[in-house]
């Protein structure tokens, strides 16, 4: 749209008002709101840039110019004649008024009348600033008045294929109702409406209302462009170059306001010239053009013809492009082609040339006047007298070395190519390269001594047995182009008919002649091809070839044709003659030679016959003068067999199908390529009927397989007694006739019942009636089969159903399937299909299928199949091969061929935890040859373990698993870091997690962990995942990084922590206890380290009881258990703690731990009993007397009491010994845990921050308090932990 519309601004505005217009349509054209940007409204609607507004259609309604964002800060409104005034007065008519943020609206008022003609023209739009503001927006309306042409344009072809090309013009008209409006090219009118000029109102120009409001139609002119002409209807207008149009439009009747716009089509002036075949094969053909330059084209069309049918029209794209391939094309084919430039529509076309394609892809051929000749073809000197008619020899794809022409009866008469001599009649040109090219033709006729067969050889010259060498004729006045013969394919049809066919080319005036010895059969003189008066076939009119026929009757003794008859024997000799007229300077003759046998087979003889055949022998010829037989077999005067028999050593033939009680009478011939004479006549005669039929029937089942009985039925007259003159021979061995019924009067029934025989071999059955010394017989066959199926095989369908399926290399009619399982033969099953379905099965089951085939007889012997019916069972020497970092082989045997497979199921399992299994399934082709099956894992993880399961599957189920572990390679060091890292202030001991499965790349060999600060950094390894840090400097700051280390090396380090050592109090000393019955008094000695800057603020105590302890020298460090610590805290940090509550004669473990602001320090357990209990005795006293008080006899009270206090005294004596002995026990323990705990300290005094075992960590948010320390029921002193600094 912008473009059009800035062709009717050039007249009206400035060029740099155009300029500015192009430059902000991209910005600004269809702008709109809610969308961004300046933008047009009217009446509601929205409108592009530079669109046009009738005057009358605005004294209503404005048109609206907005900039949706923005606040109007001086905007203007600027026409033809100058800035439009706003809120107050006006231009030209034109007045302005503001709107809200930055809007301004432009309308006429209706009380001014209409717009001024000097107001007439391009508005343009400035928001929010003044137009002088180079940063404003703006955009353009045409206010105009009576008529506006508001669009000219053209239409054009999109496809430049398309030829001769159309188009329309399409002039769009707005405003006032009457007018004239015309379209022209130069000063030639395309526009023809009637009247002298339009109305709206009544449409009476025929336009195409768009907007009926303002009055705005389309008119349209459809254009005809054929590359020299533009027509439209019955005007036509030659033109060259750029089309130059025009719509003018004027309101009527005053013609106050003359419209004109002009559209320009770019058009080619000139044609590409020089258009040249640089390379061509059977199917191609490339040429190029001189490009024009590209002001002058944007591209190229390639138009090919073939006679007057165009085959191609290619288009080019590119000025600069001037080459083209045509593709697609016919072998030996004169093809046209021009090349058209075009812009925005086809230039004038190049001048035309004709390129002749290869007759073939490989190999030296003959072209002449774009036809392909084969080798020895014939060329007539009058169609060859021009170089533009020349004999072109062409070897494709080669280059010309030394090529020549010689004349074949004078091999010293070379043709000399580009030098060619005024006297010498024939001339030559060569072309070297792409294709070695010889062009033979004629300056002047030919002298008889000229004409004949020439050679061509290439790309050398004729001396090089290496050379390609082709053969043409060329001849004068009249030649034979061929003579031929259409003879007989079927040798039984007799007579024989044939034709025999001469071809004339050359002179129009000749006489021609076909005869056989001196017997003219045609003879056709004063013979003028114009006319066609010889009844000859035209087939060249522009060589006069013409085809002769005639047509042959053959007998076997004469050769006639219509009136003509000449009697012949052996090989028949044809002539064609012709001869040019009427001096005969040219007599041409061809001979055809017939093979026909010149005598007949001797020895015709009876040799055997029957009732209803007779087979007869006669005498072979020689090969060299028979190819073959023919028997003929008539009765009286009709023929009723005409037999071919191939071959000339097949002398004996069986005439089947014949009369009983008749005289034939049987003749002979051999044949060639025609029937020679025939033999002597016997006349035989067939035998009467005696036995008048024999067949066969199934007597029982044939799923019976060996046992399958059939019935023989062989009728005979009565005229015998069939007891003592009918007897059966079976394969050649004499059975007896036993059984046999009168059926009637005239016929017995003898028959014989025959099982299959056991040698699996057909069964031959011959029945035999002896009547007046003389056998009649006739014989049936069982037929067996020669082979057993192949390839039998079983499917699972279903959970009772089976498909077997079988092949077959021999005849059959059928086959027969027996299965079995557990040695019982469940069914015999027939079918004529190689395919069953066996139903109805038991599962878990191993069947036996046997499959028997048969045409009369079954066989004897069967394919066996053996099926487990069951899932498979397992695969066998699971093993792995080809481990590499991402994949694993697996190879299996599969199992035994009685598995039935359909598929296999892969499982591997990654040894991480994080990962899932992955199932894979693959098929399996039942039956198959081979016994291993590998498949290969892809996608694993580096250095990872998988457990690799396979397992057999069918449709019943898969088989147990076989599994194997297997690791892939490492690939790579760890990718994943160790994470959680956590130091225990008590003992500086660093833990943390491994590195995450999936990440490792396999197996972790340990841990790299690096310690560093602002003066050093350094390196510890560890093989687990903790790390006492030994000579660290109390009251410094560490950054702590782990990296993981595989057999590849080490992985990245994690995120540092940052730590700072010594920042808590060492454990406490000297913890001891003061134990009671259910009370204790914990003491202990302040930390030998407490950091200067963190004083002790208490102590946590902390204990629990042990219930399954006889006593407490028995605890060890599986009985601490830090989560049952029951928790006080000492006040005013004292160093003692009384613990009550606690039960008596019971194990306690009590720990002591320091805290300061930054956390604690580590636990010191001792374990200690609470005492025994007085309430025993007491109790027992109260008892007592209890008991007591219940007598009346004070003597019996004393004598209780004093019985009483000895059994107290007695039992507090078991006590104490009771008592002693487990304080034995215990000091022996005690004693023994000392030793061993020595021991432990000796082996950690390299340890030297390391007080107590670790016992173990669980996770709280205050990971100081995490550390558990053992020290057995006595004080630990760890003043040796901390060091003093």
């Amino acid at each position: 749209m912008i473009k059009h519309i800035s062709l009717s601004i050039v007249n009206m505005v400035s060029l740099q008002v155009l300029v500015f217009l192009l430059s902000v349509s991209e910005v600004i054209g269809q702008s709109c709101p809610p969308s961004s940007g300046i933008y047009l409204r009217y009446d509601g609607n929205c409108y592009p840039n530079g669109s046009y507004f009738w005057d009358s259609s605005i004294r209503p309604t404005p048109i609206e110019c907005g900039l949706p964002g923005a606040t109007l800060n001086g905007g203007q409104w600027i026409g033809p004649n100058g800035t439009v005034p706003c809120d107050g007065g006006n231009n030209a008519n034109v007045q302005c008024t503001t709107g809200s943020a930055a809007n301004l609206s432009v309308f006429i008022n209706p009380d001014n009348g209409f717009i001024g003609a000097d107001g007439d023209g391009w508005y343009k739009c400035c928001l929010p600033t003044d137009c002088s503001d180079p940063n404003t927006n703006i955009i353009f309306a045409n206010i105009f008045r009576f008529a506006e042409i508001e669009s000219f344009i053209a239409d054009l072809p999109s496809d430049m294929t398309v030829y001769p090309q159309e188009y329309k013009l399409n002039c769009t008209k707005t405003g006032f109702h009457q007018y004239a409006i015309d379209m022209s090219i130069g000063g030639i009118t395309l526009t023809d409406y009637p009247g002298s000029f339009c109305n709206d109102d009544g449409n009476t120009c025929s336009g195409t209302e768009l907007v009926s409001s303002n009055n705005t139609i389309r008119y349209t002119v459809n254009i005809t462009w054929d590359g020299m002409n533009v027509s439209s209807g019955s005007i036509s207008q030659s033109t060259t170059g750029d089309q130059m149009y025009q719509c003018r439009v004027a309101d009527h009747p005053d013609s106050r306001e003359t419209r004109i716009r002009n559209v320009t089509i770019k058009v080619p002036a000139t044609a590409p010239s020089s258009l040249t075949e640089v390379n061509k094969t059977t199917t191609t053909i490339t040429v190029s053009w001189t490009a024009l330059d590209s002001s002058d084209a944007d591209g190229y069309v390639v138009n090919i013809t073939s006679d007057t049918d165009t085959v191609q029209t290619v288009q080019v794209e590119g000025s600069s492009n001037n080459t083209i391939t045509l593709n697609g094309l016919r072998g030996g084919t004169t093809y046209n082609i021009t090349v058209t430039a075009y812009q925005q529509l086809l230039g004038p076309a190049s001048s035309t040339i004709s390129v002749f394609t290869h007759c073939q892809e490989k190999g030296i051929y003959l072209g002449n006047n774009g036809n392909c000749y084969t080798n020895g073809s014939l060329f007539w000197d009058s169609r060859v007298n021009a170089v533009t008619e020349a004999i072109s020899c062409v070897l494709p794809g080669t280059s010309l070395t030394t090529g020549q022409w010689v004349k074949v009866a004078d091999p010293d008469d070379l043709v000399d190519c580009n030098r060619n001599n005024a006297s010498d009649p024939i001339h030559c040109t060569n072309v070297t390269s792409p294709d070695a090219t010889l062009n033979l033709y004629l300056a002047q006729r030919l002298v008889a001594a000229q004409a004949g067969l020439y050679k061509c050889c290439l790309p050398t010259d004729c001396s090089d047995p290496n050379t390609n060498i082709i053969f043409a004729n060329i001849f004068r006045f009249a030649e034979i182009e061929s003579f031929t013969n259409d003879l007989p394919s079927d040798m039984t049809v007799y007579p024989q008919e044939y034709k025999l066919t001469c071809t004339k080319i050359g002179h129009r005036s000749y006489g021609i002649s076909m005869s056989i010895g001196n017997t003219a059969l045609v003879n056709y003189t004063n013979c003028y091809d114009p006319k066609i008066n010889c009844n000859g076939t035209e087939l060249v009119s522009s060589t006069n070839t013409i085809r002769y026929t005639v047509n042959i009757t053959w007998d076997g003794m004469t050769v006639s044709s219509e009136s003509i008859s000449q009697s012949t024997t052996g090989n028949q000799m044809y002539q064609c003659r012709v001869a040019d007229y009427p001096n005969g300077n040219e007599i041409r003759i061809r001979n055809v030679a017939i093979k026909v046998p010149a005598t007949a087979p001797s020895s015709l003889t009876e040799v055997n016959k029957t009732a209803t055949t007779i087979t007869a022998s006669w005498t072979a010829l020689d090969s060299s003068d028979a190819d073959g037989y023919v028997v003929n077999v008539t009765s009286d005067t009709d023929t009723v067999q005409t037999v071919q028999v191939e071959g000339s050593s097949n002398n004996t033939i069986t005439l089947n199908g014949l009369n009983t009680e008749t005289t034939y009478n049987i003749t002979v011939r051999a044949y060639q390529q025609l029937l020679g004479p025939a033999s002597s006549t016997i006349s035989v005669q067939t035998l009467s009927t005696v036995i008048n039929s024999i067949n066969w029937t199934l007597f029982s089942s044939i799923t019976q397989l060996n046992n399958t009985q059939y019935r023989i039925d062989c009728l005979t007259t009565t005229d015998i007694n069939p007891s003592t003159d009918v007897y059966w021979l079976v394969n050649g061995v004499m059975k007896s006739n036993s059984m046999y019924t009168s059926i009637d009067v005239l016929t017995y029934n003898n028959t014989l019942l025959v099982y299959p025989d056991p040698l699996e071999v057909s069964v031959n059955v011959t029945c035999i009636a002896m009547v007046g010394g003389v056998n009649y017989s006739q014989s049936v066959i069982l037929h067996a089969p020669s082979g057993t199926p192949n390839n039998v095989r079983g499917f699972i369908l279903s959970a009772t159903s089976i498909k077997v399926n079988w092949t077959t290399s021999s005849e059959t009619n059928g086959y027969l399937i027996e299965y079995t399982t557990g040695g019982v033969t469940r069914n015999v099953l027939s079918t004529s299909e190689d395919e069953i379905v066996l139903t109805d099965l038991s599962p878990m089951s191993i069947y036996t299928i046997s499959v028997y085939s048969y045409i009369d007889l079954p066989s004897v012997n069967s394919t066996v199949t053996v099926l487990r019916f069951d899932v498979p069972s397992p695969v066998t020497s699971l093993s792995v091969s080809n481990v590499s970092t991402t994949g694993i082989t697996v190879n299996w045997t599969i199992p035994s061929s009685d598995n039935y497979v359909t598929y296999y199921t892969i499982s591997y399992t990654p040894s991480c935890p994080q990962l899932s299994s992955v199932n894979e399934t693959v098929s399996g082709a039942p039956h198959q040859s081979t016994t291993t099956y590998s498949y290969t894992l892809i996608g694993l993880y580096s250095g990872m373990n998988y457990t690799i399961t396979v397992r057999a599957g069918n449709l019943l189920g898969r088989s147990d698993p076989h599994s194997i572990d297997k690791d892939t390679i490492s690939s790579s060091v760890p990718i994943g870091v160790p994470d959680y890292l956590t130091l225990i202030p008590a003992n500086n001991n660093l833990t943390w997690n491994e590195v995450n499965c999936s990440e490792r790349n396999g197996l972790i060999t340990g841990y790299t962990v690096m310690i560093s600060n602002s003066s050093i950094t350094y390196n510890l390894t560890s093989i687990e995942r903790y790390s006492i840090l030994n000579d660290l400097v109390f009251g410094t700051e560490y950054n702590i990084s782990v990296a993981a280390v595989n057999s590849v090396g080490r992985g990245p380090f994690s995120d540092p922590i940052e730590v700072e050592i010594g920042i808590v109090p060492g454990p406490v000393g000297s913890v001891s206890s003061i134990m009671d019955t259910t009370w204790a008094v914990i003491s202990w000695s302040v930390p030998s380290y407490i950091p200067s800057d963190y004083p002790i603020i208490t102590y946590e105590i902390g204990y629990h009881i042990l219930f399954n302890k006889c006593c407490c020298s028995m605890v060890d460090d599986d009985d601490i258990n830090i989560q049952r610590l029951q928790l006080s805290n000492s006040t005013n940090a004292n160093t003692y703690i009384n613990i009550t509550g606690l039960d008596a004669m019971s194990c306690y473990i009590f720990g002591v731990s320091a805290y300061t602001t930054r956390g604690p320090g580590g636990w010191v357990f001792i374990a200690n009993e609470t005492l025994v209990s007085t309430q025993f005795v007491t109790l027992t006293l109260v008892i007592t007397q209890e008991v007591e008080s219940t007598n009346t006899v004070s003597g019996t009270v004393d004598g209780f009491i004093i019985a009483g206090l000895g059994a107290v005294v007695g039992l507090l004596l078991i006590s104490l010994v009771v008592s002693i002995i487990i304080h034995i026990y215990c000091f022996i323990k005690l004693k023994t845990y000392d030793t061993t705990t020595a021991k432990q300290a000796k082996f950690d005094d390299d340890i030297p921050m390391q007080a107590c075992e670790l016992y173990g960590i669980h996770k709280t948010e205050d990971v100081t308090r995490e550390a558990v320390f053992e020290c057995p029921d006595v004080n630990v002193s760890d003043t040796a932990i901390y060091e003093e600094t």
